[in-house]
């Protein structure tokens, strides 16, 4: 959908011809690294927020720390590798999909005799007028991001047909909500190096309740990301290839109605339970493990939580 190949029109049908260029497209790898790490920094953080919450509240004291300390690793590690792979992946959008980059950007236009984009780092895309207001502009540093010298110049929305443009509003602010998180990511990996360099990384409630606020912050994150793909592909269905307006259904309005409805219900079930069971694995918190050698009780709550069998059940 992104960045089509392995395919031919016939009788004006997309059929495929080649499955592995389909799969192993241009953004392919791109893609799957800048996903693998953003489930890695979301696993982290919720982790992280977790540990944080028991050591804050005095529970499970041991167990939290070590869940914490973990995240924390984890953290440090993939912050980084993601703000790397997405400059890659940057760099190949803008050579695929330059109307996209010109949208999370808010770049209109170059200027004759400029030297170099500025990066807006706020201000808001109007469509009609083909500018962005109220920019708070750093020079330079657009095209040092995006062509990695110091005057570099790509296209800006207006090289492209009004009818072929993304809605620039919602692809530029959900690029920045992405980044910011990104950022603070960063922030929190860097302060839990120091604070254990310190030997204090378990004693900062500051830094402890930073920690418990971003542990929503990784779905944020592949929300926003996933906002800027998306609709940043538009008015493309399939990029280059089909438009959203011709791979509509015929189908009428209370048929659709009905579809996204049960849809919506379906999906807000489904995610409702297992928010509200994640929660409760969160609020239950870790429990310590008794060896029965040591003549204590050992019962333990299983790594897997519903893997739990009675012992009558013989299969």
């Amino acid at each position: 959908m992104q960045t089509p190949q392995g395919y031919e029109i016939v009788d004006g049908r997309v059929v495929p011809v080649d499955w592995i260029e389909i799969i192993f497209n241009p953004s392919f790898p791109y893609r799957l690294v800048h996903m693998a790490l953003a489930a890695f920094l979301a696993t982290a953080l919720f982790v992280a927020a977790s540990g944080a919450w028991h050591m804050l509240k005095g529970s499970a004291k041991p167990h939290a720390q070590k869940m914490f300390s973990m995240a924390m690793w984890m953290l440090l590690i993939t912050a980084p590798l993601q703000i790397i792979a997405g400059d890659f992946h940057g760099l190949n959008t803008l050579e695929h999909q330059p109307a996209k980059i010109a949208a999370m950007e808010g770049h209109w236009e170059n200027e004759p005799g400029e030297e170099g984009v500025p990066l807006i780092l706020f201000g808001w895309p109007d469509m009609e007028a083909e500018e962005t207001k109220y920019a708070l502009k750093i020079p330079h540093l657009g095209s040092l991001i995006l062509t990695h010298t110091w005057d570099g110049q790509f296209e800006g929305l207006k090289s492209f047909a009004p009818e072929d443009r993304p809605y620039a509003p919602v692809v530029f602010w959900s690029f920045r909500i992405m980044v910011a998180l990104g950022m603070l990511m960063l922030l929190l990996g860097v302060c839990g190096l120091w604070l254990r360099w310190k030997k204090r990384l378990y004693e900062s409630p500051l830094f402890l309740k930073f920690a418990l606020a971003m542990g929503p912050a990784g779905l944020i994150a592949i929300l926003a990301g996933w906002f800027t793909t998306e609709v940043g592909r538009q008015p493309w269905v399939v990029y280059g290839v089909m438009r959203t307006v011709d791979a509509a259904s015929d189908h009428s309005v209370a048929a659709l109605t009905t579809t996204l409805v049960a849809f919506v219900v379906v999906y807000f079930a489904v995610f409702g339970i297992g928010v509200k069971y994640m929660l409760s694995l969160i609020k239950e918190g870790p429990e310590e493990h008794h060896d029965p050698a040591d003549g204590e009780d050992s019962t333990h709550r299983p790594a897997r939580p519903l893997s739990a069998v009675s012992d009558e059940v013989k299969l």
